[in-house]
């Protein structure tokens, strides 16, 4: 999968996606979440921040927030969602790779949640959690988010979800063929099952042993492993999500 492709994808789904993921639901959750996480104001940086949910509930709980994502449509829309929510924020159009090293030891928290890092492809994944570590500052805080693709390479569940909002139904869902996880989203409206779209993306499932070696190699420490932003302990023959919360 080449970026551009990745990004191609993503600007696709830019136009329903507030509606896929029930964009006030989960800000609801996020802003409650990041209360207990992120206790002191900072700068914090929402890496593939899409459109915005995860960097305005920074910006609510009184952090000075950067989004940065790849998509410039996704990126439209977190600014029409910020502006909506009365939320100063600012955007950058950029890959975690590519963020400019003038951001270097910048960011008391960095986030990086919905699944962000099965975009990152695979020979530069060790260098975009460098980019990631290098952009906080010492003692600073870090959590991703990814499926856990352990649990899903075992059980190889087609179906990731669906889900309906008032006009449509999404059903998010995966092909697996010669190694390679290809992510789909099928969009069709209730009253015409004819009338749909299909956008398609490779996904990379990076497990926990390979993550675990990488953040230990570019010098995180505290490392913690989590299956919800409550801190659950994460099983790899059972948990959905893997949340790896790390210190600088």
């Amino acid at each position: 999968m080449s970026e551009m492709e990745n990004k191609n994808f993503y600007d696709a789904a830019s136009s329903f996606y507030d509606q896929m993921i029930n964009f006030k639901k989960n800000l609801e959750t996020r802003k409650a979440a990041f209360e207990k996480l992120f206790p002191e104001k900072g700068f914090a940086a929402d890496l593939g921040c899409g459109t915005g949910v995860d960097s305005i509930a920074l910006a609510m709980n009184g952090h000075t927030v950067l989004g940065v994502d790849p998509s410039s449509n996704m990126l439209e829309t977190a600014k029409l969602n910020s502006k909506i929510y009365s939320q100063k924020i600012s955007f950058l159009e950029s890959t975690i790779l590519s963020v400019p090293q003038t951001y270097n030891s910048k960011f008391n928290y960095v986030i990086s949640l919905g699944n962000t890092f099965a975009n990152v492809e695979g020979t530069t994944i060790y260098s975009t959690i460098q980019s990631m570590y290098d952009m906080l500052a010492k003692g600073g805080k870090c959590i991703i988010h990814i499926l856990n693709y352990t649990l899903i390479s075992v059980q190889k569940e087609r179906i990731v979800s669906i889900k309906p909002d008032e006009n449509n139904y999404y059903v998010r869902f995966y092909d697996f063929a010669n190694g390679q996880i290809d992510f789909n989203i099928l969009r069709f409206t209730k009253n015409n099952c004819s009338d749909y779209s299909l956008i398609t993306t490779q996904v990379y499932g990076y497990k926990k042993d390979l993550l675990t070696k990488i953040f230990d190699s570019v010098g995180f420490r505290d490392v913690n492993y989590w299956s919800n932003l409550d801190g659950a302990a994460f099983d790899i023959n059972t948990s959905k999500d893997l949340f790896i919360y790390a210190v600088k």
